[in-house]
């Protein structure tokens, strides 16, 4: 059995509840102005998408294992592929503000710039460190922690979709 096989389930739960009120929220939001609908438009698709990603990659460990691969294997092939992703999917959402907002509205909200960014680098630098085998045998925990870290940034995200911005 995986180390931190309950952890695990734990935030693929917690994640996917993120994801799913954020979607009802999205329903009944109104902005007053266009550009405040298109703000809360994508506001509420970062959380689902985050908290997609952080039910996945939560679940992902059980398939290798599942399959009789070794811990460290499964630990080393799944930061491989939630590094990649949530490298990709921070980009992308950046992409789609700049595209959505114009050039210079990302930086209107540098907290939450601020937080997605540091949030990224150290997942990445804890998912790499995993990948080539750094630190085998805190894998397991340091997977974790770039989930938990994934996972505290789609809840601060959250609150500031309910949080009104004058």
């Amino acid at each position: 059995m995986l180390q931190h096989h309950d952890l695990l389930m734990t935030m693929a739960q917690v994640s996917a509840t993120f994801a799913g009120f954020s979607g009802i929220i999205g329903v009944f939001r109104r902005g007053s102005s266009l550009s405040e609908v298109e703000i809360g438009v994508l506001q509420v698709r970062a959380v689902v998408e985050i908290g997609v990603l952080a039910t996945g990659f939560a679940l992902l460990p059980f398939v290798p294992d599942g399959f009789g691969a070794a811990e460290a294997l499964t630990w080393r092939f799944c930061s491989a592929i939630a590094g990649v992703v949530f490298l990709s999917s921070f980009l992308g959402a950046m992409r789609r503000v700049r595209v959505s907002t114009g050039e210079g509205a990302i930086v209107n909200d540098p907290l939450l710039v601020g937080i997605g960014l540091t949030v990224v680098g150290v997942s990445q630098v804890v998912l790499w460190l995993n990948v080539f085998g750094t630190t085998s045998d805190a894998a397991a925990t340091l997977y974790v922690v770039a989930l938990l870290l994934v996972l505290a940034h789609a809840g601060f995200m959250f609150v500031r979709l309910l949080t009104p911005r004058k």
